[in-house]
This record gives structure tokens, C-alpha cells and sequence, in this order.
């Protein structure tokens, strides 16, 4: 409702301005035609002062009238919007109107002693043709910044032209002032031209040079802070933030912008050592195990009896060892490499994966199937599309009990690529989680059948990056369904 309350405010408050003026101009006009034609003073041969009364009663009280007439309005079209900036523009509104009213009648009472005949007409002409326009679009204006702008919001250029034009306004109302002081004096014009130049451009230079500084140095203060904080941020103070000015320029909008880098930040500062805490504690159960294992078969080598076991044991947790660190060093590698985009067929892959995975050990009692049309192109990195849909595989093989289905298919928007096994399936609460790293849900928590649980991190990690996403739904039947959904261009 504000915004439209606004510039009606300003529209109505600019409106009476310039329609104060008119009355005042048109009355003058109005006035002269009632004094008849001019006729000279008997004793001095002048003409009398046709509308001199009247322009004294206008300079008298015709500024106060007009003053409260569009102050009146303003506040009256104001209703809606704040209590404070409502009085604000009325008192702006006030002010630029009894500037610009006194400013004319100032005119009128020194144009009338000069030329009493034709003042009436130069005043119809310069009311309609200037002062009314430019009393209707200052106040307008003013109170259009009085309502909108606060101060304490200005931008840097916003405060900086405020600035420049105050000073500019300021000494140049004060130069016309010193001019007519000595035009009044009796100076001649080279006299009033070498004070303007002499005096009047450098007062003008150093004052608003001042100005503006004191206002880029206030303006700037908020930034001095935003360095001072950031410089003592560290690695432990990660949340520690820079202070906010208030407002919405691009000062505020930096500090906001560097809190908001502050966050993803400590984010993955915090990820980080939650992941190096994790990485050290799967790292270190399997190392113990086979440092156990083979110094249980050194110190005691009579109770071994097939030392071919042995190292097939040791062997295979030395391969999961090499599993978990493949795993970690794509984890932390992943997007630090440029980034690859070539056309991938998202159905042959699938349908090799699925007749290579028939023959490994541990599918050998499974029947997996392929459904996939022709042709299925995916931009992308064929390596990254070849692990992920390898870690879904080999997770569908260690729990599916008797078959697994794999589908490629064509969407509304792209490519889905879904994964289902007969499993034990994965409850809706757990859904969310077996997506973080090293989870393992109940059915999976012994590191012999479950994995070190980064397989389903990666795969969603590597379709984020190929702008899809991976997700675990509710299958048709019993087990698990994964489901990766591409765009058709990433």
C-alpha cells in the first residue's frame, strides 16, 4: 500500500505547489486588468504602483498560505504510509515551498519598483512559464525522497551527489546574496565580477571539496570495519562475522555477501574435519585388524595352519584398504580437476556394467536385467558416469537377494537413470541419510558386507556435478530403488 500512497503523495503535494503559484500570478494579472489603462502621476510624471498593494499582501502573507495549503495536502495524501516519513515530506514539502514562494514575491516587489506597467504580465509569464513548473516538480520530488530515501540507507554516489549538490546549492545562494549586497552598495560590474571570480569558484571548490570528503569519509566507515574484522578472522574464529550497515547499497550488500562467504566457509571447514575425524577412524579399524592379524601369525606361527588363508585374508583387507582410498582421494579431489563435457550413451553404459557385473562373484546368484531404449545421450564425463553408476551397481549386488534391475529412460526434462534390487530396502526415515558419508543403515553396519559408506556419497556427489540428482524412493515392490535424474544439457 506504501508504494502507492507515495507518489500520489508527491503528485498531489507538487500539484498544489505549482497550482499556489498560478492563483497568486493570475490574481496579480486579474488585478492590473481592474486598474484600467495607465495613466501618469500628475506631480512626477510616473506611473503609480498599479498592483503594488497587492504585491505586498502577497509577500506578506501569501508564502505562510501556500505553506500551509501543501503541507495540508501532503499530509492528507500521506495516510498509509510511516508516521515519521509521512511528517518528513510534509515538512519538505513546507520548506520548498515557502522557498520557492518567498523567492517569487522577493522578485515581484523588485521587478514592480522597477517597471510598475508591465510587471503584471512578466509575473503571468514567469509564474506559468517557470516558477509554477519548477515549484510543482521541487516539491514533488522532495517529497518523493523525503518518503522513500532514509538517510542512514544512502549508497556511496547517493550520499556524494547529496553532498555536492547541498554545498553547490548552498554557496551559490550565497554568492547570488553577496552580488546583490554589492550591487546595492554601489559597486560597479567589474567590481562584482572580480569578487565572483576571485573569491566565489575557489569558496566553491574548497567547501564542496570538504564536504564531499567528510561524507566519503563517513560513508566509507562501515567498510574501515568490515576490513578490521575480516583481518581478524583466523582459522579458529571461523564465526566471526563482519558487521552489517544498516540499509541496502553496495556497502551492505559486500558485508552481507561476505557473511554469506563466511558461512560456506566455516560450513566446509566444519565438513572437513568431520570428514578427516571419519576418513582417520575407517582408516585406522581395517589397519589395526590386518596389523593384528599378521603379527598374531609372526608371534605364534605354530598355531597357523594355512598360511595361504592367511594372506588371502590379509589380502582382501589390504584391497578394501585400496577401495577406501580410491574412494577418499576422488572424494578430495573431486571438483579441484576441470570440469569434462562429451556426449555419454547413458544405455550402452548401463547395458555393459550389467553384463560385466553378471559375472563377478558376488552377482553370480543374481539375475540382473538392463532396460534401456536405443540410444540415451548425456553430456558429461564418461569416467564420472562409469563410477557412479558402478557404485549403485555394487550397492544393488550387496543386499539384493535375487534380482536387480537397472532402467535408462527419457523424462520431461532430461535422462532418468534408476537402480532396484529385492533387498532388504531402505526405510523412508534412513532415506536422507545414506547419502552422507560413512553411513551404514542396520543391515550394513559390519565392514565385511557394508562398505566403508561412500559409495552412495560419491554417485550423488558425481550426478550433482553433471547438474542432476540422486535420491532414494519408494520401489513398487519390496528392496531399494535409487533413482539419478540428469538435465538433457549440464
Amino acid at each position: 500500500m506504501a508504494r502507492s500512497v507515495v507518489p500520489r503523495q508527491a503528485g498531489a503535494a507538487g500539484l498544489a505547489a505549482a497550482l499556489a503559484v498560478v492563483a497568486v500570478v493570475c490574481w496579480l494579472a486579474y488585478a492590473d486588468s481592474l486598474a484600467g489603462p495607465v495613466r501618469l502621476n500628475p506631480l512626477d510624471g510616473r506611473p503609480p504602483f498599479r498592483i503594488g498593494p497587492h504585491i505586498e499582501l502577497v509577500s506578506a502573507w501569501g508564502a505562510e498560505s501556500g505553506t500551509v495549503i501543501v503541507a495540508t495536502v501532503c499530509w492528507w495524501t500521506g495516510r498509509g504510509t510511516d508516521p515519521w516519513a509521512r511528517l518528513r515530506a510534509t515538512a519538505v514539502a513546507a520548506v520548498i515551498m515557502y522557498y520557492v514562494y518567498d523567492a517569487g514575491c522577493e522578485w515581484l516587489g523588485r521587478a514592480n519598483e522597477i517597471d510598475p506597467i508591465l510587471v503584471a504580465d512578466e509575473a503571468l509569464r514567469y509564474g506559468l512559464g517557470f516558477l509554477a513548473p519548477a515549484a510543482g516538480v521541487l516539491t514533488g520530488a522532495a517529497v518523493w525522497a523525503a518518503t522513500v530515501i532514509r538517510l542512514r540507507g544512502l549508497s556511496l554516489g547517493a550520499r556524494l551527489v547529496a553532498a555536492a549538490a547541498a554545498a553547490s546549492g548552498a554557496l551559490t545562494l550565497s554568492l547570488v546574496a553577496l552580488l546583490d549586497t554589492t550591487r546595492d552598495n554601489g559597486l560597479s560590474a567589474e567590481s562584482v565580477f572580480g569578487i565572483a571570480r576571485t573569491a566565489g569558484v575557489p569558496l566553491v571548490m574548497v567547501l564542496t571539496g570538504i564536504l564531499v570528503y567528510a561524507t566519503v569519509v563517513r560513508a566509507l566507515r562501515p567498510v574501515v570495519a568490515i576490513r578490521r574484522e575480516l583481518a581478524a578472522i583466523s582459522g579458529q574464529s571461523l564465526d566471526r562475522r563482519v558487521p552489517v550497515p544498516p540499509g541496502s547499497d553496495a556497502i551492505a550488500e559486500l558485508a552481507r555477501t561476505t557473511n554469506a562467504t563466511l558461512d560456506r566457509v566455516e560450513a566446509a571447514a566444519t565438513r572437513q574435519r568431520e570428514f578427516t575425524a571419519d576418513a582417520a577412524h575407517e582408516l585406522r579399524s581395517p589397519l589395526a585388524a590386518l596389523r593384528a592379524q599378521l603379527e598374531s601369525a609372526l608371534r605364534h606361527p605354530e598355531s597357523v595352519t594355512d598360511w595361504q588363508e592367511v594372506v588371502a585374508e590379509a589380502t582382501s583387507d589390504v584391497i578394501r584398504l585400496q577401495h577406501l582410498a580410491d574412494d577418499l582421494l576422488l572424494l578430495a579431489s573431486h571438483g579441484s580437476v576441470a570440469p569434462v563435457r562429451e556426449p555419454v550413451d547413458l544405455a550402452a553404459l548401463a547395458e555393459d556394467l550389467v553384463r560385466e557385473h553378471q559375472h563377478l562373484p558376488e552377482a553370480t546368484a543374481l539375475r540382473l536385467r538392463c532396460q534401456a531404449p536405443d540410444q540415451a545421450i548425456l553430456p558429461g564425463n564418461p569416467v564420472h558416469l562409469d563410477r557412479l553408476l558402478r557404485n549403485l551397481l555394487a550397492n544393488a549386488c550387496r543386499y539384493a537377494r535375487t534380482e536387480i534391475t537397472v532402467t535408462v529412460g527419457h523424462a520431461e526434462h532430461g535422462l532418468v537413470l534408476s537402480v532396484q534390487d529385492d533387498g532388504p530396502g531402505i526405510p523412508s526415515a534412513d532415506r536422507a541419510r545414506v547419502f552422507e558419508r560413512f553411513t551404514r543403515l542396520d543391515e550394513a553396519r559390519a565392514r565385511s558386507t557394508g562398505g566403508a559408506g561412500l559409495g552412495l556419497p560419491i554417485a550423488r556427489d558425481l550426478a550433482a556435478s553433471h547438474g542432476g540428482t540422486l535420491t532414494a524412493e519408494e520401489p513398487p515392490g519390496p528392496g531399494a530403488l535409487l533413482v539419478a535424474q540428469f538435465p538433457s544439457r549440464t
